[in-house]
């Protein structure tokens, strides 16, 4: 772990030791809750961010590189088509990628790269007058630092032609300018993630097997067959889903700030995704009657108040945690407004079998200060330490479960467990068997930037097609929602 991420680690056990120590050590356990929630969610990012590096996907290293590099010496940037010949059928046409739109990038310096000069070129492209001394630069530091096997080709680039520079990489106009994302952090990473190929997924289930009987022994020279038995299978149907986000920015207004517009509005729009996918994995809801008044449910003041609970809503994609619960019948209501030990034991025990391992709870930043630090059996991040095998965003444990946050866990239900459409204040805790829940994902984050040169306007699109569900049967008791706590 780097000192930075170390620094982090520390400042977050800080911030809990002090929230805990407040919880245990005061007689007015509620005092200063605004902003002890506010120092618990500090935690919570300083935990995340040290813990979580996003991947780079990467083949081939160096090698690969030089492949961007041509018979004459010069550098192939973009994707260009050539003629190949092939013994037997002639001289074919071929799409060869570029080293800037390559698919899959060499190494990280490669990722690097793409990111800077599509940065650059989304600038560019907003500007009536394209000037972009700052990523420029950016840009010329980058490809000094190229691989040895690369500097040749990026040393002719900036000396060997007219401008001296000014030809490093061509500036080309797009009608769609995309970059696929994978977030690293959120609920969502915390369960396992099964690529599909079609709309619809069917998954063979293997509901028991078969029954063995007492072996008899031969007495005869026709003995009886073993006793057979069967074994049970069924089929999960899941449909795969998808939520989109769209923005629309003026052109005009976007000049002044075209350099900080692709990253920030990039990384807004995935997160709109990210955000609204985790909401469903918790609230969702696909009945005709939803069990929430979602007309109304402006949760965390998220999503605002206006356009709230129609068809189209990202809280119908699929059933979420809550709603599985209640569908199972393992919902735990009236346990009591104030945590106890064996209210978390009796969730479990709702479970069955499937409480025995690989569980997790999720519960809102108010439950676990208001509630869970109170009790001595739960243990923060300063008892089991950064270097112990812990999941993303989580900051303490309680017998043996790791315990996360979602802001998606609210603090404004009734004491059925449901949101009425305001004045309410309980909140609640989910615990899953987090192998009986899978992500069927279709496709990832994608996102999409277009101009409309006759409107003067720009449109970014993020999609993505995935579905949260259990193959297990819908009998099975592989989720608790327990509710009616004091927040």
């Amino acid at each position: 772990m780097s000192e930075h991420n170390s620094g982090m680690v520390t400042e977050a056990k800080r911030i809990l030791d002090g929230i805990v120590s407040h919880q245990k050590n005061t007689d007015d356990r509620l005092s200063g809750f605004e902003k002890q929630v506010t120092d618990l969610k500090k935690a919570h990012r300083l935990m995340t961010e040290a813990t979580v590096a996003p991947p780079v996907p990467a083949f081939g290293g160096e090698s690969r590189l030089r492949s961007f590099v041509g018979k004459d010496g010069k550098i192939q940037w973009t994707s260009e088509t050539k003629s190949t010949q092939v013994p037997g059928r002639g001289t074919i046409n071929v799409q060869k990628e570029g080293l800037l739109d390559a698919s899959v990038p060499a190494n990280d310096w490669h990722a690097d790269l793409q990111q800077i000069a599509q940065k650059r070129a989304f600038a560019r492209l907003l500007m009536s007058n394209p000037y972009t001394p700052k990523t420029d630069l950016e840009l010329f530091r980058h490809l000094e630092k190229a691989p040895a096997s690369m500097q040749p080709a990026i040393q002719r680039a900036f000396f060997d032609s007219a401008g001296s520079g000014a030809e490093w990489i061509p500036d080309e106009f797009r009608p769609e300018l995309y970059e696929t994302f994978k977030l690293p952090t959120g609920l969502k990473d915390l369960f396992p993630s099964v690529p599909v190929e079609r709309n619809t997924i069917l998954v063979p289930r293997l509901q028991r097997g078969g029954r063995p009987y007492a072996k008899g022994q031969v007495s005869t020279d026709s003995p009886a067959n073993y006793t057979a038995s069967t074994v049970e299978t069924a089929q999960k149907s899941v449909s795969i889903k998808g939520l989109a986000t769209r923005y629309v920015i003026d052109d005009a207004a976007a000049e002044d700030s075209a350099i900080a517009l692709m990253p920030t509005l990039s990384r807004q729009i995935a997160q709109d995704l990210s955000a609204g996918y985790e909401d469903c994995m918790i609230n969702g809801d696909t009945s005709a009657v939803h069990q929430d008044d979602i007309a109304t449910w402006n949760i965390r003041s998220r999503w605002g108040a206006a356009g709230l609970g129609g068809a189209a809503s990202h809280r119908r994609l699929f059933d979420g945690l809550r709603r599985q619960s209640f569908a199972r019948g393992t919902n735990q209501g009236g346990l009591g407004q104030t945590l106890q030990l064996s209210d978390i034991l009796t969730s479990m025990g709702a479970m069955g079998e499937l409480a025995v391992q690989d569980q997790m709870l999720i519960c809102s930043p108010e439950f676990m200060i208001s509630q869970l630090f109170s009790l001595t059996e739960v243990q923060t991040i300063d008892k089991y330490g950064p270097a112990a095998t812990i999941l993303t965003g989580q900051l303490a444990s309680i017998l043996g479960m790791p315990i996360i946050m979602s802001r998606f866990v609210s603090a404004d239900m009734n004491a059925a467990g449901v949101y009425p459409n305001g004045g309410s204040t309980q909140t609640g805790f989910l615990i899953v068997n987090r192998s009986s829940y899978v992500n069927y994902e279709r496709k990832g984050i994608l996102i999409e930037t277009s101009k409309d040169i006759a409107a003067g306007a720009i449109e970014m699109v993020s999609t993505l097609r995935s579905t949260f569900d259990s193959p297990d049967a819908a009998a099975a008791t592989n989720v608790v929602y327990a509710y009616d706590y004091n927040s």
